[in-house]
């Protein structure tokens, strides 16, 4: 009996070990409500979408997270999930909000748990968007007064002109004036360009009103910005001594000294296709007003020239295309490379560029022991801040900024220089271009004349065009815990059978910038977008190869971004900062880190807190 005692002692006592241990593991596992924590992540450009994602997930789903986006505003800012991602875009905002997001968890047994985190909408004033931000804002460009009566005026009140107003006779008698360039960059800088003469007052120092050389600071040297706020309906210029129209205008007075200049300006900005009217208050009821012009740019001269890599690309002689006193033979082409390489670049901007690199064609006049290749010198080293004017119909090619030029640097109109300090503020050529050939004549002297001729670079063949696909092989695509890491899943090789629908899309990035998704009648569908199962069936909308996308390659950056909802590359669930849950969700935009090797491209992409997906895309 006592063998049969202590057997069962023993029986009881492991079964209380067991249940102890149990309870404890059970005890363990309910205490991972008190862990909660979540994540947050920016899912638009616009910095007004944002997803939250837990970071303890049961697979069971047995956690219940309520999570409150914290708009006073929206009733409906509330939603409840088991681990997916969930996501809220808030409203545009004319100045920056900051919210609070609240994320309860909710399990059976124990208390909730609260955590808040703060997310912040950033209201930007609308400025051009930049490359790849979908086109150019229409204030980019270069404008100047109206050549007309009542281009600028003065009166008591908005668009009231009553006190002063120019008149016809004045764009003669001020064309000082009325030849000024208001150049706003596509990079959201901005430029006044002068000239050597500007109107200029008494209360800068002249005699009288009166064209003069350009006053410090509103003679142009200003680094300055702008923010063009097209649904607020003004122009801001930031910069001390940048202006528009009158130089002493600025926010509440006329200045009386160059030393009150401004460090901004905002004016009351109306566009109009190529017109813009700005107004301004200048003290009490009295409103100045300007009438602007954008200067068309002509596409046939944007982008990147050199010389003609032949004999006679440039020459001089007595007379119009008349180059008999010297031109370059066909073996100056290789002499005179660091001649030939320079780029003289027109931007769309009606900005402009000598690119000459470290070394370009050098003469006595400028300090050089001969003529030969040697370091660029100052003003005539390419920085130079340009712009150009492009007459189409008159023939004639301008450009400011001195130290810019085409062709030779010492070629100025009526001389050739003897010395830097000679710079020219501005030149201008005789010009004729016929498709990807630029003709120019100059003349510097009595009878002679300078003649260039230029072929336009075609920009370099994008190397992501064409048609790709997932690679035919295990680990085409896969998903895990950091980049280039794959180890949660990744195909096998018999998916490639299996999910040949998958295998078998089509990502199209064609030459004009435009991207699609070529599908079929078949492809790899889920849950998520309404599936029963993982499975072969219709493509689903907005990921059913309908989007109208574009994308944007950054080769030196290394990424590739897709535009247009419903696009993508490799799953349609995956996205930045998140795996959708519903196609409703589909993003905007996309951006996929890239590595393109020949033919080969590899993608990745962070989904969640350390989450990244892995793609291999071959071309066909």
């Amino acid at each position: 009996m006592d063998l049969l005692k202590k057997v069962a002692y023993k029986l009881l006592a492991l079964i209380l070990l067991l249940s102890i241990t149990t309870a404890c593991e059970e005890d363990d596992q309910l205490n991972i409500i008190a862990g909660l924590d979540f994540n947050i992540a920016e899912l638009n450009p616009e910095g007004t979408k944002f997803g939250v994602i837990a970071t303890t997930v049961p697979p069971d789903g047995r956690i219940v997270y309520t999570i409150d986006f914290g708009n006073p505003d929206d009733a409906e800012d509330v939603f409840k999930t088991s681990g997916p991602m969930v996501t809220y875009t808030y409203p545009e905002v004319e100045e920056s909000v900051t919210y609070t997001i609240t994320v309860t968890a909710s399990l059976a047994g124990r208390e909730d748990v609260t955590i808040t985190k703060d997310v912040t909408v950033i209201y930007t004033p609308v400025v051009n968007p930049g490359p790849g931000g979908g086109g150019a804002s229409p204030i980019v460009g270069t404008w100047k007064l109206a050549p007309e009566a009542g281009a600028l005026g003065v009166g008591p009140g908005l668009d009231n002109v009553s006190w002063w107003s120019n008149n016809e006779a004045d764009v003669t008698t001020r064309a000082c004036l009325f030849d000024d360039l208001y150049i706003f960059k596509e990079d959201g800088t901005f430029q006044n360009v002068l000239g050597d003469q500007t109107w200029i007052e008494p209360w800068q120092g002249a005699s009288a009103e009166e064209c003069g050389a350009p006053v410090f600071p509103h003679d142009g040297t200003a680094s300055a910005t702008y923010a063009y706020d097209e649904a607020g309906g003004t122009v801001t210029i930031t910069g001390k001594g940048a202006f528009l129209g009158l130089a002493k205008v600025i926010n509440g007075a006329e200045i009386a000294s160059p030393a009150e200049a401004a460090d901004a300006i905002t004016y009351i900005a109306k566009i109009d296709g190529n017109t813009m009217e700005l107004d301004i208050q200048v003290a009490g009821d009295g409103h100045w007003s300007f009438k602007l012009i954008k200067e068309e740019v002509s596409n046939a001269i944007v982008g990147t020239w050199k010389l003609a890599p032949e004999a006679a690309a440039l020459g001089v002689g007595p007379g119009l295309d008349n180059i008999s006193w010297w031109s370059n033979s066909s073996e100056d082409v290789t002499t005179r490379a660091c001649l030939f390489d320079d780029e003289y670049v027109f931007n769309a901007d009606g900005t402009f560029q000598n690119i000459l690199g470290d070394q370009t064609w050098v003469e006595p006049w400028q300090g050089a022991s001969a003529e030969e290749c040697g370091t660029p010198v100052f003003p005539h080293d390419g920085t130079a801040t340009a712009t150009y004017s492009y007459d189409e119909s008159a023939g004639t090619l301008t450009i400011n900024g001195k130290g810019a030029f085409m062709g030779l640097a010492k070629v100025v109109n009526g001389a050739e220089l003897a010395s830097p300090a000679e710079a020219a503020e501005s030149i201008t050529y005789i010009a004729k271009i016929d498709g990807n050939t630029m003709e120019l004549d100059i003349q510097v002297g009595g009878d002679g004349h300078w003649s260039f001729k230029f072929i336009k670079q075609e920009p370099p063949a994008n190397p992501l065009v064409g048609t790709w696909k997932l690679a035919p092989e295990a680990a085409a695509l896969g998903v895990g815990p950091g980049l280039d890491n794959i180890s949660w899943w990744s195909n096998s090789s018999e998916d490639v059978t299996t999910r040949a629908c998958l295998f078998d899309d089509e990502y199209v990035f064609n030459n004009d910038g435009t991207f699609q998704n070529i599908l079929g009648d078949q492809t790899w569908i889920e849950p998520w977008q309404g599936a029963s199962a993982e499975e072969c069936g219709a493509p689903v909308f907005p990921h059913d190869g309908t989007a109208s996308a574009t994308y944007v390659y950054d080769e030196s950056g290394g990424t590739i971004t897709l535009n247009g909802k419903g696009a993508f590359l490799g799953l349609a669930k995956v996205v930045n900062g998140a795996e959708l849950g519903s196609p409703s969700e589909a993003a905007d935009s996309i951006t996929y880190i890239a590595n393109l090797d020949g033919d080969t491209l590899e993608l990745d992409i962070q989904v969640g807190g350390d989450g990244h997906w892995s793609f291999k895309l071959v071309r066909q």
